[in-house]
């Protein structure tokens, strides 16, 4: 553990405006993956909304079992364990996205959605998150985990990260107010859930920092090929267009921004 204070459980709940999301907390100083223990939590019956927050984790991971670099007492790094509705649940790669933006927006106004789920400022990355779901005996349930970079820069750790990550605070200049931006999250993903589905893609489209521009898609276990992204569906697929002017819609891939021609 770092000798960064602690999360101030108090004030966060102070700050909460959900009826659900977030009320339920567990907290643990270190684990392995807020991931691997909000499943534990919800075998064990754990409520719509439950929050698995941790300082430290030691085996986080990302996207395509990437590992997430989680130093301690920082940042942010939270599973939540969500039983919604099967419509809701089917479009949760939409809303969960758009809660985390929503959030880190109030902090950085300019912070958007890099397809299909990561929170970039500029051209840096300061938040992912991965969205686990199953389908048990009591219905859907859904595991967005979201670890973002608050007030450590990881380029600072991680030289490799240089011109590819950054924090909150890097980007604010100045340090972040944990407890208030985490019941922000809380806060706004209980405004995702409850909202319209057109508004919520609404949002998304706006934020969207690839819609309308030309980019690479590196399919899971397929070449690469260029595209235009043109447009998101409601289950967070992503609508490119050939430059033949053929539209499909993907759904496993890594996307890239070209840079515009000179």
């Amino acid at each position: 553990m770092s000798d960064l204070p602690a999360l101030d459980l108090a004030r966060f709940q102070s700050l909460l405006h959900t009826r659900t999301v977030g009320r339920a907390l567990v907290y643990r100083p270190v684990v392995g993956s807020t991931m691997d223990l909000a499943r534990r939590e919800a075998a064990e019956g754990a409520i719509h909304g439950t929050a698995v927050f941790t300082e430290e984790q030691t085996a986080g991971r990302g996207r395509r079992g990437r590992s997430f670099f989680s130093p301690a007492g920082a940042n942010i790094y939270v599973t939540f364990v969500l039983r919604c509705s099967l419509d809701i649940h089917r479009t949760l790669p939409v809303r969960v996205p758009v809660a985390a933006a929503a959030a880190i927006r109030s902090i950085v106004p300019t912070a958007a959605i890099k397809w299909p789920n990561d929170v970039w400022v500029g051209d840096l990355k300061a938040c992912g998150m991965l969205i686990d779901a199953e389908l048990g005996e009591a219905g859907p349930v859904a595991f967005p985990g979201i670890g973002i970079n608050v007030n450590f820069d990881p380029a600072s750790a991680q030289p490799e990260l240089r011109g590819i990550a950054t924090s909150l605070a890097a980007a604010a200049g100045r340090p972040i107010d944990r407890e208030a931006l985490f019941a922000r999250l809380c806060n706004e993903l209980e405004r995702a859930l409850d909202a319209p589905l057109g508004e919520v893609m609404a949002r998304y489209r706006e934020w969207s920092m690839i819609l309308g521009r030309d980019v690479t898609v590196s399919p899971v276990g397929g070449e690469p090929f260029g595209a235009r992204a043109v447009d998101l569906d409601e289950t967070g697929g992503l609508v490119v267009e050939r430059p033949g002017g053929g539209r499909e819609t993907v759904t496993a891939a890594d996307v890239t921004v070209r840079p515009a021609a000179t």
